[in-house]
């Protein structure tokens, strides 16, 4: 696909349609963050685009304007869930207290959105649901078929919901882990789930929680595939224009800060907990509707941005090996909005996928983390610095050995 077919650049609100519109940070462009290529093409050059932050005035959404199309992001689509650490435990545990919270009836349909290499759904068969997934990656689809875990290849359409209720009925919960944000047609989406429930089904909905992601500075988790940063205020009108109600809301843990959000069917069976109240008036609380609280945002990520390079530069001046600990789409935002390809000779990974792959865009070559003792660099910036204990705890024979640990974010550690 050529640069100018899979870009399109959205002047109004996705959501309310306002043209009450501000970009409020603009972080440099990358190429589709997850686009690790192999050597072959290693001489191809791969297009950037940008990568622009807005929020509407009207409803406050915070999203990207400039959207690349999936069917550009999910052409060669390496990301599974099982690598992420402590996910499956994580998801064992969700499921659990979401059957149990909500009271969702044992052999009731569940569909996981987004279900990747079906992680989800295997935690809702421990359970004794009938676990139904929709991939629109092909290769992580049938991966997932394969070990058992049923999974529509394709995109979750108002057509795949046909399909769905005519094969297996109604469904008692939808669940959408980590790719809320991901879908462009977010109205049209959430419309297709409310057509999906039981009259006593529940939508849940786990995603990065940018007012919590905020505090620590983790401005890399803003790349392409995320279209859409949620509040929970936002949430909450979004709900309603699709035929839902807002019911529950927590913070959770993974990503640098989430929120697990429950609705339902509009005037459904459950009461409205107060904690939906509560997170509103703490968004505005912390300014979430405030294009300034973005402009002193992206004004401290360029202070650590530039204490970083200081420290970068003087080692390398002193002839210091550096190399990068982490290959994901983050680590893609970090190094172009940081500059780091110069100082970075090459990238380790605990994932087997990104291994003899090279980075989008610069092509920096990865390698399994067990080169850092082979090789034994002078420092390693730990581009995944939000796993970085689980990082250090995992290689701490590198640091025995001598090597130190370069943590860029919240702020700047050398271990």
């Amino acid at each position: 696909m050529k640069r100018q077919d899979v870009l399109r650049y959205d002047q109004s609100c996705r959501l309310c349609l306002s043209d009450r519109v501000i970009t409020v940070l603009q972080l440099t462009p990358t190429p589709l963050e997850d686009q690790f290529v192999a050597e072959v093409k290693r001489a191809q050059v791969q297009p950037l685009y940008p990568l622009d932050l807005a929020i509407c005035e009207s409803c406050g959404y915070v999203y990207l304007p400039y959207v690349v199309s999936p069917d550009a992001s999910y052409e060669d689509y390496a990301y599974v869930s099982s690598v992420t650490v402590g996910l499956r435990g994580h998801y064992d545990e969700y499921a659990n207290d979401v059957a149990r919270d909500f009271a969702v009836l044992p052999n009731s349909l569940a569909v996981d959105l987004g279900s990747n290499d079906g992680s989800m759904l295997a935690s809702f068969k421990r359970l004794g649901f009938r676990a139904l997934g929709v991939e629109p990656a092909a290769r992580i689809a049938k991966q997932a078929n394969r070990a058992g875990l049923s999974t529509i290849n394709d995109f979750f359409t108002a057509e795949v919901v046909s399909r769905i209720v005519t094969d297996h009925g109604l469904a008692g919960i939808v669940s959408a882990n980590y790719m809320y944000a991901n879908i462009d047609d977010v109205v049209g989406f959430t419309k297709a789930v409310s057509s999906l429930l039981a009259p006593d089904g529940i939508f849940v909905v786990q995603t990065g929680y940018h007012p919590e992601q905020m505090k620590i500075r983790m401005f890399d988790y803003i790349y392409h595939e995320h279209f859409s940063y949620f509040s929970v205020d936002v949430l909450k009108g979004l709900f309603e224009k699709c035929g839902l109600e807002l019911i529950h809301v927590q913070k959770i843990s993974p990503k640098g800060g989430s929120v697990r959000v429950v609705g339902q069917l509009r005037n459904g069976i459950r009461p409205i907990d107060g904690s939906v109240q509560r997170f509103i008036e703490d968004e505005r609380r912390q300014g979430i509707r405030d294009p300034e609280t973005y402009r002193r945002f992206a004004q401290e990520i360029a202070e650590c941005k530039s204490e970083l390079l200081d420290l970068l530069n003087a080692l390398k001046t002193n002839g210091k090996r550096i190399v990068g600990f982490g290959a994901s789409h983050s680590t893609t935002t970090l190094i172009y909005h940081f500059g780091l390809e110069s100082f970075l000779e090459y990238l380790v990974d605990d994932n087997a996928l990104k291994h003899g792959r090279f980075s989008p865009g610069h092509h920096i070559p990865v390698f399994p983390s067990g080169r850092l003792l082979e090789d034994r660099p002078d420092y390693v910036l730990v581009l995944g610095w939000q796993h970085q204990r689980s990082i250090m705890n995992r290689h701490r024979s590198y640091a025995s050995q001598g090597g130190r640990w370069i943590v860029p974010l919240p702020s700047l550690q050398v271990l």
